[in-house]
């Protein structure tokens, strides 16, 4: 059994194996080992609005609460959230135990969803190591008249539904839950996965005022923890453990070892809420990860799980639903012969053929994949996820005399991929690599629909992407993060009239990324008269004569012009212009005044803009905006805004490039007043008065 997408994130691939190796080792481990003494708890610190951390007794003060005063905006706040994790020795075999319980006020209406629990588990259709929820209590703590009511969840309110092939959900509403509400629950969560820990995530997306994870872990099992966050409190000591089992003649028998004892506790953590500046924000949140490096039983040579990136590359390459597929037969061969792919002048043209009829044999489901176990099903189908349609692309290629390797990845909304703790469970995707020279690639996926060779979808444009391919010499890890040029170019020749009209031709070319997204919106609109309609209305324009180029196409750039009629503002003898009469921010983006987090931009990117705008005879400039150029403090960020008059023309130059893509949250401030400076420019006026 492979354990795949797996919810806990240090997933062993091959746990059926290791399973059947402990449970021969653990036999060994119940007749010979010796006797210690029980697990301690951590001392609980105190925080400032100290809430109560006995289950079922809200105090009256946070009964009372109405807002918090940290975070004036939060919905809701967690209380506590404590989490016990023990190891339990049932039938002679090791069994982890979460022991969960969470206290949270609901301080809003918009608080009230957290009383919606989903708590996800592994098990998987067929049997084999799996987990089960048990000693599930939860309640709800209202203050009417003076008096505490607490209403609690019958079982019938509690619901349990498989989620895929691997998981299930229970699922459950805390009843009688509104503004002013404190909501309780907790369970147990046992997992026979014995040999892997769950990530403890201190923080949310609401504020919690205190966390805490204790965990003891038996000598036996060594496992690296990786801080995350910098806001824990960290105590170890050595503790004595006792367990009994079954020995081999059938006697029950004492199991004494050492625990490795930890504690995490965090007070007063803020909310990380996610935005669209941050692609996964668990990334940062504060907590700590468990990665298994080896396993000691007595009398048993000390057994390394330690990985290295090459042991994943061969793990993936030696599975019958990755590496098997990278050999797959072309299921399009014959019908390969109608692209004429020797008459096409080079490789580039030769790929864009094979995509674009591929496409049109199978469409993407809008799902991602690592494995093709369903790709022949998408073959006959005609739809699939993005790595069934790259298997099958990759064979093509292959017929085609095209190099074409597997970039795998973990998309930038699952989380970044921890290159110095290699794990198989954080890959989750991949794209296609292709040889465009002996020395450079470009880059397809199946899940394209809008773009084109180099314009993926943002979220697969990773800094670490692992290439799998034949030159071990090389470095495998690559960086798409700046794949393609994202361009906006647009020319503008207008004349003003002296009733405040502007009548004009524009012509813009699009490439990369805003491309795509032009092809997205127009695919999404009626007709072309209905997304001439939207930038009508939009842009606040009547549009004449308009035309694209390379609309359907499968290239990067496109091309759109049109004429246009547009209306400015007049005063008696003055007309108001905003000389750059298509605006590209008119708002900064960014408007928190504080950020956590730090600032995530999609994919590096350059507007330029040149107005030609001719001013009606007898109206002479009365005031002219003035010319700029600026940068962030890194100068990867640059806005030039350079105007003049020439005769009765007012010429404008805007030019926009943002090459960052990673800012810390403090730097946040500064790039913060860097947009809110390209806004204000975008927004100044140009005034003529009549003379």
């Amino acid at each position: 059994m492979k354990i795949r997408e797996f919810s806990l994130i240090f997933a062993l691939s091959t746990n059926e194996k290791i399973h059947f190796d402990m449970q021969k080792q653990l036999l060994t481990l119940c007749v010979f080992l010796t006797s210690m003494a029980p697990i301690a708890h951590a001392q609980q610190s105190d925080t400032v609005i100290k809430p109560s951390l006995k289950y079922g007794k809200p105090s009256m003060e946070e009964l009372s609460m109405t807002t918090y005063a940290p975070d004036s905006a939060a919905t809701a706040v967690v209380l506590y959230s404590q989490t016990d994790v023990r190891y339990d020795m049932v039938n002679g075999e090791f069994r982890t135990v979460y022991s969960h319980s969470v206290k949270i006020k609901v301080l809003k209406n918009e608080g009230t969803s957290y009383a919606d629990i989903v708590i996800p588990y592994y098990n998987r259709e067929g049997g084999g190591s799996k987990e089960f929820i048990s000693s599930l209590d939860a309640s709800a703590y209202n203050l009417e008249n003076g008096q505490v009511t607490r209403t609690r969840m019958k079982r019938d309110q509690v619901f349990t539904e498989r989620v895929d092939k691997s998981h299930m959900a229970t699922k459950f509403s805390i009843p009688a839950v509104r503004e002013g509400t404190v909501l309780e629950y907790k369970y147990d969560h046992n997992s026979e996965i014995y040999w892997m820990i769950d990530p403890y995530r201190a923080q949310r997306d609401i504020p919690v005022i205190y966390s805490r994870y204790d965990i003891t872990i038996p000598e036996y099992y060594d496992f690296s923890i990786e801080m995350r966050g910098g806001s824990l409190r960290v105590k170890e000591t050595q503790e004595n453990l006792t367990y009994t089992a079954r020995g081999s003649d059938g006697d029950m028998i004492r199991i004494d070892c050492n625990g490795r004892h930890l504690s995490f506790t965090g007070e007063q953590l803020p909310a990380l809420r996610s935005d669209s500046y941050v692609w996964y924000a668990e990334d940062y949140m504060a907590g700590t990860l468990f990665e298994l490096k080896g396993i000691k039983y007595p009398y048993s040579a000390y057994k390394s799980f330690t990985r290295t990136w090459k042991n994943i590359d061969e793990q993936l390459l030696d599975d019958d639903d990755f590496g098997g597929m990278l050999k797959m037969r072309n299921p399009y061969r014959d019908e390969m012969a109608m692209l004429l792919l020797k008459q096409l002048p080079d490789n580039r043209q030769k790929i864009a053929a094979i995509f674009g009829y591929l496409k049109g044999k199978i469409s993407w489901n809008g799902s991602y994949a690592l494995y093709g176990g369903g790709t022949r099903k998408a073959i006959k189908e005609g739809t699939g996820n993005n790595a069934d349609i790259n298997f099958v692309l990759m064979s093509m290629l292959r017929d085609a005399n095209i190099p074409s390797y597997p970039a795998v990845m973990s998309r930038k909304n699952r989380g970044i991929l921890p290159v110095t703790h290699p794990s198989i469970n954080k890959l989750n995707t991949f794209v296609v690599a292709i040889a465009d020279t002996d020395s450079t690639f470009v880059f397809l996926d199946g899940s394209i629909t809008d773009g084109a060779i180099d314009v993926l979808p943002p979220v697969l444009m990773t800094n670490q992407a692992r290439l799998l391919y034949d030159k071990p010499e090389q470095n495998r890890f690559i960086d798409i993060s700046h794949l393609g040029r994202n361009q906006i170019r647009s020319a503008v020749h207008a004349q003003v009239h002296p009733d405040g009209k502007i009548t004009g031709h524009r012509q813009t070319s699009y490439a990369g990324q805003h491309a795509a997204i032009y092809r997205r919106q127009f695919r999404g609109a009626k007709d072309s008269a209905d997304y001439v309609a939207q930038m009508e209305n939009d842009r606040q324009i009547k549009i004449a004569a308009y035309r694209t180029e390379a609309l359907r196409s499968f290239t990067e750039r496109l091309k759109e012009e049109y004429d246009f009629e547009k209306q400015t503002t007049t005063n008696g003898d003055l007309i108001y212009i905003n000389p750059l009469l298509f605006t590209h921010f008119t708002k900064s983006p960014l408007t928190q005044s504080v950020r956590l987090l730090p600032l995530e931009m999609p994919y590096a990117d350059q507007y330029t803009s040149s107005i030609h705008l001719t001013i009606p005879e007898g109206y002479a400039v009365e005031e002219l905006p003035k010319s700029i150029s600026f940068t962030t403090e890194d100068k990867q960020g640059s806005c030039r805004y350079f105007i003049q008059q020439q005769g009765n023309t007012i010429v404008l130059t805007y030019t926009y490039t943002f090459g960052n893509l990673f800012y810390a949250s403090q730097d946040y401030e500064s790039v913060k007043r860097f947009y809110e400076m390209v806004a204000e420019k975008n927004n100044e006026i140009l005034v003529l008065k009549k003379l």
